[in-house]
C-alpha cells in the first residue's frame, strides 16, 4: 500500500512538473503571438504634395527652400501614419531669371523632406519649370536695333500655390503599430544617405562639414554648376 501511495505521489509530482513546463512554454510563446507587428512604408511609396507658397525664377535662387504640404492621408495598411497637411520642403537646385529676347526663365527643384511631428523624413522628386516664351516680343526683338532689343524679355518660370507634385520615399520608413514613427528611425542618417546619392548632395555634405567661415562660400560653389 505504501508503495502504491509513493508511486502515486511521484506520478502526481511528475504530472505537475510537466504541466508547469507546458504552461511556462505557453507563457514564453503566447505573448509573441499576440504582439501586433510594427508597420512600414516601403521605399518607392508615392506621396502627393501641394505647393504651399509661390516659387518663381525672379524671387528665388539656388539653395532656397520652399514649403509644401502632404495632400492626402498616407496609410500603412489600415493605419494612418502621415496625415494630410503635414509640412514638407523643396529646394531650388538651379535657375535662370527672365531672359532677354523673349527667352523664358527656368527653375529646377527637388523635393527634400517631410516634417512629421518634428522629425524629417527624406523624400525624392526632381522637377523643371519653364516660363512661357514671349514669342511676339521675340519677333520685335529681331527687328529692334541696338540696346532696345535687350529690353524685350521672356516670362519668369512660376510654380503656383496648389500645384501638385509627386514625391517618393527613397527608403523604407518604420512605424509603430499605433501609427507613430518608430524610435529606431534615424532621421539624420537617412537624410545623409539620400543626399549622398547625388553630386549636389555630396557637395553640400562636404561643404557643411567645413568650418563656419568657409561653409557659406563652399555651399554657394555647389550651385554654380548644374550637377544633377
Amino acid at each position: 500500500m505504501k508503495k502504491l501511495v509513493a508511486t502515486a505521489v511521484v506520478l502526481s509530482m511528475a504530472s505537475t512538473s510537466l504541466l508547469a513546463q507546458g504552461v511556462q512554454g505557453t507563457a514564453d510563446v503566447q505573448p509573441a503571438a499576440y504582439v501586433q507587428q510594427g508597420l512600414q512604408l516601403n521605399a518607392g511609396t508615392p506621396i502627393t504634395l501641394a505647393v504651399a507658397e509661390e516659387v518663381n525664377s525672379s524671387t528665388h535662387k539656388e539653395g532656397d527652400t520652399f514649403k509644401l504640404t502632404v495632400l492626402n492621408d498616407v496609410m500603412a495598411g489600415q493605419t494612418l501614419v502621415i496625415p494630410k497637411g503635414t509640412p514638407a520642403t523643396g529646394e531650388i537646385t538651379w535657375r535662370t531669371g527672365k531672359g532677354a529676347f523673349g527667352k523664358s526663365g527656368k527653375i529646377e527643384f527637388s523635393l527634400r523632406s517631410i516634417n512629421l511631428n518634428g522629425t524629417l523624413i527624406p523624400i525624392t522628386g526632381d522637377f523643371r519649370q519653364e516660363g512661357e516664351g514671349n514669342t511676339v516680343a521675340t519677333g520685335v526683338g529681331v527687328i529692334a536695333i541696338g540696346v532696345f532689343a535687350g529690353f524685350i524679355t521672356g516670362k519668369k518660370a512660376r510654380l503656383p500655390v496648389g500645384r501638385e507634385l509627386m514625391a517618393q520615399l527613397p527608403l523604407a520608413i518604420p512605424f509603430k503599430a499605433n501609427g507613430q514613427l518608430d524610435s529606431s528611425f534615424n532621421s539624420a542618417a537617412a537624410l545623409a544617405e539620400v543626399e549622398g546619392k547625388t553630386e549636389l548632395g555630396q557637395c553640400k555634405l562636404a561643404a557643411n562639414a567645413l568650418p563656419e567661415k568657409k561653409r557659406k562660400s563652399a555651399l554657394e560653389d555647389c550651385y554654380k554648376e548644374k550637377m544633377d
